[in-house]
């Protein structure tokens, strides 16, 4: 886990790389900044700070955290990736990340995971992405029958290369097929999720199967037992796509 100090000098490494690069005069006209990972490796030298792990600081911005409030006093920017080894800041509309609603009311379910597996099962994305797949989440929440069809896709698409973690094929009751790309967060408060994700399953399933109606899904656990659900737009612009549905699910034992 990242600990306070990592975050000031990641801070410190991605805010002189960005200021480096913005032109105040210019600036707030610019929609994008390309970097590469040379160029983050380049600034940790040039300020004496070590980084054992350097993927580590854009996935930070990415995925946990907002990028330093002096970045942010020059609008809403995000860091998308391009290829491997290169990325940009992207000026948006909104904050990358996605808020998730409170105070929802958890919809109970049997806990069907196995006893033995749940004993042995971390407790981390892959657990998970089981009790999403035991307890047949995703049926339950889309409400049409389906079927898991595969976990942890590594392809690449127009942005970049992407990850999704699992996969599933569905069917309604007229007959009509669908493709539904899940992301999955670690039960870490820190992971978010971000608006690029989201847009980027529909970016993958549109690609990889463009004969299916896609709907993108997001797991995001509260706790072991308890989990939301949330259903994006089938829209592929990060700016526009927004959420059709959440739910909150809350598995749980029959008592004996």
């Amino acid at each position: 886990m990242q600990n306070d100090v990592a975050q000031k000098e990641y801070d410190k490494i991605i805010e002189a790389l960005f200021m480096e690069k913005f032109n105040d005069k210019t600036g707030m006209e610019i929609k994008q900044i390309n970097f590469t990972k040379d160029e983050v490796v380049a600034t940790a030298v040039r300020l004496n700070i070590t980084i054992r792990n350097i993927p580590d600081i854009i996935y930070t911005y990415r995925c946990r955290s907002e990028l330093p409030e002096s970045i942010r006093a020059k609008g809403n920017w995000l860091i998308q990736a391009k290829s491997k080894g290169k990325y940009a800041f992207v000026r948006t509309k909104r904050s990358p990340f996605i808020p998730i609603q409170e105070g929802l009311a958890p919809v109970e379910i049997l806990n069907a995971l196995p006893e033995l597996v749940e004993k042995y099962t971390a407790y981390d994305e892959q657990g998970l992405l089981s009790a999403v797949r035991y307890n047949r989440l995703v049926d339950v929440f889309t409400e049409i029958t389906c079927f898991h069809l595969q976990s942890h896709i590594r392809t690449t698409i127009e942005s970049g290369q992407i990850e999704v973690d699992d996969l599933y094929v569905g069917l309604d009751q007229n007959g009509e097929a669908y493709i539904l790309p899940l992301e999955a967060k670690s039960p870490e408060e820190k992971d978010k999720l971000n608006w690029i994700q989201a847009s980027n399953l529909v970016k993958y399933a549109k690609l990889k199967f463009p004969g299916l109606t896609c709907r993108p899904i997001a797991a995001k656990p509260v706790d072991r037992n308890t989990i939301y659900l949330i259903e994006f737009e089938e829209k592929m612009d990060f700016e526009e796509i927004g959420i059709k549905n959440i739910k909150l699910y809350k598995l749980i034992r029959k008592k004996t």
